[in-house]
């Protein structure tokens, strides 16, 4: 996707004039989400991060801090270099801020392997640099990139988050799939498009010239985390937002019947046909290791590849 460079400065919805009581009713339930004091007025960030590992996603949220590090992020070029980014401020002390850092963990666990990259700063130990992008006495406050610039929620959005789902998990995936989605849906937070109805499925399989469908019980189970991690790591290694073919997760059992289609499983369509020979994916063992050797025979030849790979048989047109 292209960057776009944030603005320097921003509206924002303060304990005075227009918003503010829009800032005092969360700030008794559901901490303000997005529309905060980004207001760097052309001061560079020094917000770094850490710890950084190789593998980024296996920390699941960013730890930004101005303290010397190794191996620092800097906050700036995080935002810029991650299309959908939501980020935490918060505070050590007080119930509110303990639960909300609960739940901010549990929704960057659920959602590990997906297009969001997860961060926060602890406003108390970092309040240099916290200050410049949330007012003082404003934390916890959560704040949304898509890229690279802060978005904007309505404030009835902020009471359905508050008052419908209490501040949880599955009430912050609502809101981060209606402000970072294209669709509604939020197919493009995920490596694997989550399908829900049967006329999206259809039209999943013939656009693509290969479809991949994971189908399973429920969304989070092992199946298929199993499988959102193994499709991530596919893109990990080819570094590219397209590996080629289409990935779509199935967990309406309605939708699995209508294909006829073992739950768990994963199935390959090419041009609209399901795979006759070993396109199937219904194995007693599920672990990140098979599911990537069965997925790795249906995408094209990338640079690190080699003719005599399995992938070859679309190659050799042996589909």
């Amino acid at each position: 996707s292209s960057r776009q460079a944030g603005p320097r400065s921003m509206p924002h919805i303060g304990p005075s004039g227009r918003g503010g009581n829009v800032w005092a009713r969360i700030d008794r339930g559901w901490p303000a989400t997005a529309v905060l004091l980004t207001a760097l007025l052309g001061a560079t960030s020094l917000a770094r991060a850490e710890p950084c590992p190789d593998d980024p996603k296996e920390s699941t949220i960013v730890q930004f801090t101005a303290e010397e590090c190794k191996c620092c992020y800097d906050l700036d070029e995080f935002i810029q270099d991650n299309d959908y980014v939501y980020v935490l401020f918060y505070s050590t002390k007080g119930r509110l801020n303990i639960d909300i850092n609960a739940k901010f963990e549990q929704l960057a666990e659920d959602w590990k392997y997906s297009r969001v990259a997860f961060a926060r700063i602890d406003a108390d130990k970092d309040k240099e640099m916290s200050k410049k992008w949330v007012q003082q006495g404003m934390v916890p406050t959560n704040v949304m990139y898509k890229f690279g610039r802060p978005v904007e929620v309505q404030p009835s959005d902020f009471e359905q988050i508050r008052d419908r789902y209490q501040g949880s998990p599955e009430g912050q995936k609502w809101m981060l799939t209606k402000y970072l989605g294209g669709d509604a849906l939020g197919s493009d937070l995920h490596y694997a498009a989550p399908i829900m109805a049967a006329k999206k499925m259809k039209k999943f399989i013939k656009k693509n010239e290969i479809a991949i469908l994971g189908f399973f019980r429920r969304e989070g189970d092992m199946h298929h985390r199993i499988f959102c991690e193994t499709v991530w790591k596919l893109h990990q290694e080819r570094d590219k937002d397209d590996i080629g073919v289409a990935v779509g997760s199935v967990s309406v059992q309605t939708l699995a019947k209508k294909e006829n289609a073992e739950v768990p499983s994963i199935v390959v369509y090419v041009d609209g046909k399901v795979v006759d020979d070993d396109g199937t994916f219904a194995s007693a063992k599920w672990t990140v290791k098979e599911v990537t050797s069965f997925l790795r025979q249906f995408l094209p030849l990338s640079d690190a590849d080699t003719l005599d790979e399995p992938g070859d048989l679309r190659k050799t047109g042996e589909l």
